[in-house]
């Protein structure tokens, strides 16, 4: 009997992936700093996507987020819906960077001459704004009309459905309003809301509104026949994430 024949299932396979580059983690820091989180975490331990990984994500159903599927997945000890949009698209980027290299191929018509230009661009030189030391969550503001001090909090991933249009923010305002003067009552700051003047109203829409941060997923690229500088944005779909 070989030696190889005494070893269990387990010890084989670590024995044949110990040299392979599978599973590998890197530390990223996130574009918020952790500022605003609870926890104040800044830095993410994220992997490379595996066979398991993708074939979750071709399995997954119509009523599955295959976003917060994969970071659930690839990316340790985190919510999803608990991170700022920016800070969730800039993971994405992240592991599919780690998992299948820094080069993407797009394809985008010249703005002057239509000509299609095909791309290799290079998500590693993408700029990352990160947040200023000052940010906070939630802000305090002054409404001068009602003449009361009000926090707002940023909305996060799991807020996206209140934000729809303009018509749903505003049914959902309240649920930014962390404290109204010194209620923090849920029902109390719903009604006091649709009291409010338009330019009350107007600032506390404004307050949500986060600072320009995150991966600025947009690449400037020369026509290849007329010579024309063009943008074009590095889309997120569920192809992004996989071989193909």
């Amino acid at each position: 009997m070989t030696d190889d024949s005494k070893k269990t299932m387990e010890e084989t396979l670590d024995d044949l992936f110990s040299d392979s580059k599978t599973n590998i983690e890197q530390v990223v820091e996130l574009p918020s700093k952790g500022l605003g989180y609870p926890d104040k975490r800044s830095k993410v331990t994220i992997r490379t996507m595996t066979f398991e990984d993708e074939k979750s994500l071709s399995e997954s159903t119509p009523d599955q987020d295959v976003v917060n599927l994969l970071l659930q997945r690839c990316a340790k000890d985190l919510d999803p819906d608990m991170l700022y949009s920016a800070d969730k698209i800039f993971l994405l980027f992240k592991i599919r960077e780690l998992s299948y290299g820094t080069s993407v191929k797009l394809s985008g018509p010249c703005n002057k001459c239509r000509t299609v230009n095909h791309l290799d661009v290079d998500l590693s030189k993408l700029e990352v704004v990160f947040l200023s030391d000052d940010f906070v969550d939630p802000k305090e503001i002054d409404l001068p009309d009602l003449n009361k001090k009000i926090y707002v909090r940023i909305p996060k991933s799991h807020d996206l459905e209140y934000l729809s249009n303009k018509s749903t923010i505003l049914d959902n305002l309240w649920r930014f309003i962390v404290k109204l003067d010194r209620y923090t009552d849920p029902s109390v700051i719903s009604k006091a809301v649709k009291r409010l003047s338009s330019k009350d109203v107007r600032l506390i829409l404004n307050a949500l509104l986060v600072e320009d941060f995150g991966i600025q997923n947009s690449a400037k690229f020369l026509c290849s026949k007329c010579r024309q500088e063009n943008v074009i944005e590095v889309p997120v779909s569920e192809a992004f994430f996989t071989v193909s």
